[in-house]
């Protein structure tokens, strides 16, 4: 019983042959191809190799459910189904009576011989006249599976009825028990030798016939990119020739029409007096801009929603929030007064934007360093969605359509739009961490109903003053 494994078909074997037989699904090693090819080629016409299953199932009662389920498949060559189990909860009587109906019956000397010589419990079930058989056995050793293939003989015994073993065969059983693989290999090559003409043929006619379809797939493949190849240069000079003629008539009418218009003198007006605009750098046709406003646009019914449910004021911003703003009470107070129909004071916010005015697109930088560009926004906060996300939402599409009608100023008043405004319904993404740029800040980010610039602190203090104040003039009337 030897432990090796055989990982290649035995030479003179060509893989070209082994490549048209039936083997074992799951079959580890080629031991059984070549002890088929060995025992049955000359006994059976047109030898199509053995079907089966080589597989392992923890219950043994799972290993009968199959064998059951492929019995009842027509199989016109020999099958050998290999069940390896750790479990067994049936014993060779319920394995008899379960498939007697099917015609099957129990080889004990199988079973017998691995128990006493190996302590290994094992059932062999075959039939007379069908060439199927089975192994059931309770170990995953691969010795016992090169010693069970050799009851060939018994375990398919209507195709040796009428041809019993030959000397040769004998030794090459005997071999299956030998602890080294090489008597096993050397017995197959004796046994194969009759068929030696007839494999080198075929690996000979295999090798000239792959040689010429690979030189006629080749000279075809050739031909067929040397065709591609002309339809590609064909498109190519048909779309050379037509954007030639495109670029000559708009060169030609260029040359008769183009001057500075109507929209592009009212965006020269535009950009020289509008105090939202900051940082401006025409490029390539490119217009790159900064933005300055206050936090304008928001749903004020979700942060209602918000204030009523009480989760927003619970200090989950991602930054480290100034010591006044650790309170539950004074981010209650202090919010409320950012976020709310009447609001006392508001955000002052920055956006960035890039315009092509030729192809007409949009593009923002989440990077853009606003402080370096220039030092007024060290007082003013980037728009969230903006410096995360570099996302401008819904006003992207509206900006390039007034981009396409040429409507440029219309394009920078909705970038201005897009900075002062902030999605509440992003919370976690994007209101959350804003919030926590706002509590965490000591520049004057915000701008009261009056117009003065207060930092987040000094607005607190504010408003619990004027709180104050509304509770003494109560009091007093």
């Amino acid at each position: 019983m030897f432990r090796d494994y055989i990982i290649n078909p035995i030479d003179p074997i060509p893989v070209e042959y082994v490549a048209t037989l039936k083997r074992l699904e799951f079959e580890k090693d080629y031991s059984l191809t070549c002890l088929g090819i060995a025992m049955l080629k000359s006994r059976m016409e047109n030898y199509s190799g053995i079907s089966g299953k080589y597989s392992s199932y923890d219950k043994l009662s799972s290993s009968l459910l199959d064998f059951e389920r492929n019995i009842q498949s027509k199989c016109e060559e020999p099958s050998l189904f290999y069940y390896i189990y750790s479990i067994s909860e049936e014993d060779k009587d319920f394995i008899k009576e379960k498939f007697e109906p099917y015609g099957f019956e129990i080889k004990d000397s199988i079973g017998l011989l691995l128990k006493q010589k190996c302590e290994v419990e094992c059932t062999a079930v075959y039939h007379k006249e069908k060439n199927i058989a089975a192994i059931f056995i309770r170990s995953q050793d691969i010795r016992y599976y090169h010693m069970l293939i050799g009851f060939i003989s018994v375990l398919f015994p209507s195709l040796f009825k009428n041809s019993p073993l030959k000397p040769e065969e004998y030794e090459l059983i005997k071999s299956m028990n030998r602890q080294d693989k090489t008597s096993f290999i050397q017995a197959i090559q004796n046994c194969v030798k009759p068929y030696a003409f007839e494999f080198k043929h075929l690996m000979l006619a295999t090798l000239l016939r792959n040689m010429h379809e690979t030189r006629i797939n080749n000279a075809k493949r050739e031909v067929d990119n040397q065709r591609e190849s002309v339809k590609m240069y064909e498109r190519q000079y048909t779309d050379a020739i037509a954007s030639l003629k495109e670029m000559i008539r708009n060169y030609e009418g260029m040359k008769a029409t183009e001057q500075m218009d109507k929209p592009e003198e009212e965006l020269v007006d535009y950009l020289a007096t509008n105090p939202h605009i900051h940082n401006m750098l025409i490029r390539n046709g490119k217009l790159s801009f900064s933005v300055s406003t206050l936090l304008n646009n928001y749903n004020e019914n979700a942060w209602k929603t918000f204030s009523d449910r009480g989760g927003i004021y619970d200090g989950k911003y991602r930054t480290i929030l100034l010591d006044v703003f650790t309170n539950e009470k004074n981010r209650r107070i202090f919010l409320d007064q950012i976020f709310s129909d009447d609001p006392e004071f508001t955000v002052k916010i920055a956006g960035n934007y890039t315009l092509d005015l030729q192809s007409c697109h949009i593009a923002t930088r989440s990077d853009y360093n606003y402080e370096t560009a220039d030092p007024m926004y060290k007082s003013y906060l980037p728009n969230p969605h903006l410096k995360l996300f570099s996302c401008l939402g819904g006003y992207e599409r509206r900006v390039i359509e007034q981009l396409y009608n040429r409507n440029y100023i219309g394009a920078i008043e909705l970038c201005i739009a897009s900075a002062g405004s902030v999605d509440l319904d992003e919370t976690d993404q994007t209101f959350r961490p804003f919030l926590g740029w706002i509590m965490s800040s000591r520049e004057k980010i915000l701008r009261r109903k009056d117009g003065v610039e207060m930092t987040p602190e000094e607005a607190l203090i504010y408003l619990i003053d004027k709180e104050k104040e509304n509770e003494t003039d109560q009091t007093d009337n």
